[in-house]
């Protein structure tokens, strides 16, 4: 079985949707769902929360510069 066939993935696929569909410029971005689709995807991923507790720290797995 592949990784495209698995529920994980299916589930990564679904939370990674709905994070693109919650994005948006500030005046219509839908905050809350934002908010939940980020908390939902940093689940799946393992992404810890930042040590003050603001938020998910997402940046210490983006692709570095010049890679």
């Amino acid at each position: 079985m592949s990784l495209a066939d698995s529920k994980e993935f299916e589930q990564l696929r679904q939370a990674v949707a709905d994070y693109m569909r919650s994005e948006g410029c500030s005046c219509c971005r839908d905050d809350d769902k934002h908010d939940e689709a980020k908390a939902r995807l940093a689940a799946l991923l393992n992404v810890p929360k930042y040590s003050d507790g603001s938020g998910y720290d997402f940046y210490q797995f983006c692709s570095k510069k010049g890679a």
